[in-house]
């Protein structure tokens, strides 16, 4: 047995110096971290190309663009999305 006294406890666990910029976990009264959230995996932003996952998207057009889309939908017999998408699909370089 020695004599040296032992060090006091510590969980090994330190906060960053700059913990208050970028926080590890959720302050109080935060939503909810999408890590936490359903449907939601680490696999959406490092999965493999090529497999693409819906995601929703908000944007505000003129009414008469919106009148054409759901026309052109309805006509196809389509969803507005798709219709959407297939155009988005065309402009984006590849």
């Amino acid at each position: 047995m020695s004599d040296r006294p032992k060090p006091p406890a510590s969980s090994g666990l330190r906060k960053a110096p700059d913990a208050d910029v970028h926080p590890s976990t959720p302050q109080h009264g935060d939503a909810e971290p999408s890590f936490l959230r359903a449907g939601v995996s680490t696999a959406d932003s490092v999965g493999k190309p090529g497999k693409d996952k819906d995601v929703t998207l908000e944007v505000t057009v003129p009414k008469s663009l919106r009148k054409a889309i759901r026309q052109e939908a309805k006509r196809r017999g389509i969803s507005v999305d798709d219709v959407v998408t297939e155009a988005l699909q065309h402009r984006m370089p590849r």
